[in-house]
């Protein structure tokens, strides 16, 4: 298809991907509809996610740009953001990602997205500068002439002098001398007899609870906020697509109707010289899936500033030398990882995660020992006599417990297999993420990130930035893996530096091999040269 376009190279990718297919949710519900035969097994969105991939492979941008809604981390627990992460990175570009807050960039909404860029040739990004000028719903759109509910006149004279902040003269900044005159798209949609009322009653940032028993039409515990009267001095309630089936959540501050058309594309900082095209659904849609303009044009400059600069010869080896250090470290370690970590057996690997990782490590390795005895398979555990008693006698305790209920869930649900499948480990007894991750790295060789209080404790400790998202954690950690990736050999290494290094409450830095790449290292070591000193001298 690129051949036939005549495409052969391009400086920047940008899209963003569809990521339901991916989603545990989104699964979920096409898991039930094959199964009840209303859906096909394959679903094609799927096939976007890779084929984006696929022409960033062929073209070779300069840049690549994906954006997405703030909850892309949580689908699969982060795989499909990594997924994509690993992907790019796997074709040699340098990724990061984060999640930028609209307003912080002159958008008068609270809106949140979720913002991937990738670059080749050593490049590297610097994000955009946010701002704490806040644009209220005032300095949006109290400019634009009153309406009346139902105004369906595609085109209405605008006055200029109404114009009181520098965001409205910006909207309509580019404007000809005919055009300056009127204002399009400035219409809105009708109210029901029963919603009119209700509008009358709402003052400024009032909801559906505050509206009187009687003109509620829906259940005000779960619709607390089925209507929503804005208000000028805030910032907007985010536009998204739901603003085309009804406006309820965007009552204007002193108008008794919706927000119009050309003050839904205000708020998503569209100019007005811009046109929508369809119904007046389709276009409220249009612009509720948008990306606000002003942010797509402060991360655009961003990525344009590092494609300006000069290619590197020699890409990033932060995480190289990371992973170098910390597996030279752990290879002359005196006390290894624990067993069941290097038992390659995902049973035996699920058996140590579930009861064993909070126990004092010789306690752990002699119960270990004894447990692979009596129980080297889910069956083995499941047919055991007095199995609850043994394991209280080892002093397993609830923990105990808890692993016979999972032996019985492998036995009677996958014939006492431990599944590779994500899905089907979390819905074994006691499988959270941190288990279940441990069971596919350590069990069944994946690479993945092993996300837990231990491995956050130390992203957190070596991040440069102050940003303890999860999925942030996540990438630091990928990077800080090197090219092989989060393998079970960086994995365990990482553990083991938690538990013997990089402690919560008295860390040894003076003992660990990565204390360079550390903040916390390094605040720590000043604070202790400050102590050494007499008077607080500073030590030259």
């Amino acid at each position: 298809m690129l051949e036939a376009w005549g495409i052969s190279r391009v400086d920047l990718i940008a899209g963003g991907v569809p990521c339901q297919p991916f989603s545990r949710a989104g699964r979920s519900r096409v898991r039930g509809l094959v199964d009840a035969g209303e859906r096909a097994p394959h679903d094609h969105r799927a096939d976007l996610w890779s084929s984006f991939v696929a022409v960033v492979e062929a073209l070779q941008p300069g840049a690549v740009l994906v954006e997405n809604v703030p909850d892309l981390p949580r689908w699969d627990d982060g795989a499909v953001l990594i997924g994509l992460y690993e992907s790019l990175r796997t074709l040699g570009y340098a990724v990061e990602a984060r999640i930028l807050d609209g307003f912080r960039f002159g958008i008068p909404q609270h809106r949140q997205r979720l913002i991937l860029v990738g670059l080749s040739g050593g490049r590297r990004l610097r994000w955009p500068e946010p701002s704490d000028d806040l644009v209220s719903l005032r300095d949006a759109v109290g400019d634009l002439p009153p309406i009346p509910r139902a105004q369906r006149c595609e085109v209405l004279p605008y006055d200029e002098r109404r114009q009181s902040s520098d965001f409205q003269r910006l909207m309509r900044d580019e404007l000809s001398a005919e055009e300056s005159t009127i204002i399009r798209e400035h219409v809105c949609r009708d109210v029901r007899p029963d919603d009119m009322e209700a509008f009358r009653l709402l003052g400024e940032g009032q909801t559906y609870v505050d509206l009187p028993e009687r003109l509620r039409r829906y259940r005000s515990d779960i619709f607390t906020d089925k209507y929503r009267r804005l208000g000028w001095s805030e910032l907007c309630r985010s536009i998204t697509a739901h603003i085309a089936k009804d406006g309820y959540w965007y009552i204007h501050p002193d108008q008794h109707r919706t927000l119009s058309i050309r003050e839904a594309a205000r708020v998503q900082t569209f100019p007005d010289g811009f046109a929508f095209a369809g119904t007046s659904s389709h276009r409220y849609r249009q612009i509720g899936n948008a990306v606000p303009v002003l942010l797509g044009e402060a991360v655009g400059c961003s990525v344009r500033e590092a494609l300006d600069a000069p290619r590197r010869q020699k890409r990033d080896q932060v995480g190289e030398r990371f992973r170098e250090r910390l597996l030279c470290w752990h290879e002359s370690s005196e006390q290894g990882p624990p067993p069941w970590r290097v038992a390659s057996d995902p049973w035996l690997v699920l058996a140590g995660e579930l009861t064993l990782t909070r126990a004092r490590r010789e306690e752990a390795d002699t119960i270990f020992a004894s447990l692979r005895r009596l129980a080297p398979t889910p069956q083995a555990l499941a047919r055991l006599d007095r199995a609850e008693a043994i394991l209280d006698d080892l002093g397993m305790g609830e923990r105990g417990r808890l692993l016979i209920r999972a032996a019985h869930a492998l036995v009677e649900q996958f014939d006492g297999r431990v599944p590779d499948d994500e899905m089907d480990l979390r819905s074994i007894p006691g499988v959270g993420e941190g288990v279940c991750t441990a069971v596919l790295t350590f069990g069944f060789g994946r690479r993945q990130v092993l996300l837990d209080r231990t491995t956050a404790r130390i992203a957190e400790r070596l991040s440069p930035h102050d940003n303890t998202r999860r999925f942030q954690l996540r990438l630091d950690l990928h990077r800080l893996a090197g090219a092989a990736g989060p393998d079970p050999e960086f994995n365990r290494a990482l553990l083991d530096l938690g538990r013997d290094v990089c402690r919560p409450d008295e860390p040894l830095c003076g003992s660990c091999p990565v204390r360079s790449r550390c903040a916390t290292g390094r605040q720590r070591a000043v604070q202790l040269d400050l102590t050494a000193q007499p008077n607080g001298a500073v030590a030259a």
